[in-house]
């Protein structure tokens, strides 16, 4: 990230579009992982290390959206995303994402259903997958170390692979009263990946769009 925090919304866009981007990076390099010959604890360790980040890079995602980087250090400098959802629910309790898609209509209008992909990955769930992940990555103490029996869970590993791709190929997140909503969404298969702000007059009943893709500002690649 630059030395300023993204405050516009092309600069918010670009953090969105990059952090999704390498969710979907390292969800394949799951799949790459599960079918190259290698012992079982790298295997292991290697798809926990990518969930992992994908957490961490699901709270940028949010960050980017929601935080006021002013106001707490923890959406300046902490990187766990229990710490960072715990004091983005102080200021909105509302601030996590959830599924959607956006259709559109014969008559060239936009509609954004609340729905999306089911059984996406929920708060509770990045939580718990980032806190696992520690445990099959860190030796920490002697005890801990005797406990471990290096075995692949590929169940609870897939499982929460499936989770994160429900949520990150249509999601929407709302601000404050409701009145700004960010959307993103991206392809499974594919390089496409949008990002857009949407401004809603309630009393009017329209919606001002504007929208991002990935571009010059993309910094991975497949």
């Amino acid at each position: 990230m630059a030395a300023s925090f993204p405050k516009t919304n092309r600069e918010k866009a670009d953090v969105i579009i990059n952090a999704m981007n390498e969710i979907r990076i390292r969800l394949r390099a799951i799949d790459t992982i599960q079918a190259a010959t290698i012992p079982d604890l790298i295997q292991n360790e290697s798809c926990h290390l990518q969930l992992r980040l994908c957490c961490e890079c699901l709270a940028i995602t949010i960050l980017a959206v929601q935080a006021d980087f002013a106001t707490n250090k923890a959406f300046r400098d902490d990187y766990s995303p229990v710490n960072i959802f715990k004091a983005l629910a102080a200021a909105s309790p509302e601030f996590f994402p959830t599924p959607s898609k956006m259709l559109s209509m014969p008559d060239g209008s936009y509609h954004f259903d609340d729905v999306g992909s089911e059984h996406p990955i929920t708060r509770s769930e990045v939580e718990r997958v980032w806190e696992l992940s520690g445990h099959h990555l860190h030796r920490a103490s002697m005890k801990k170390y005797l406990k471990r029996d290096n075995r692949v869970d590929l169940l609870t590993i897939n499982k929460a692979k499936e989770r994160f791709w429900n949520l990150i190929t249509g999601l929407m997140m709302v601000l404050g009263d409701g009145s700004v909503r960010v959307f993103a969404a991206m392809h499974r298969d594919g390089d496409f990946i949008e990002c857009a702000f949407i401004d809603l007059d309630k009393e009017a009943g329209t919606a001002r769009i504007d929208p991002y893709t990935l571009g010059a500002a993309a910094r991975f690649s497949r």
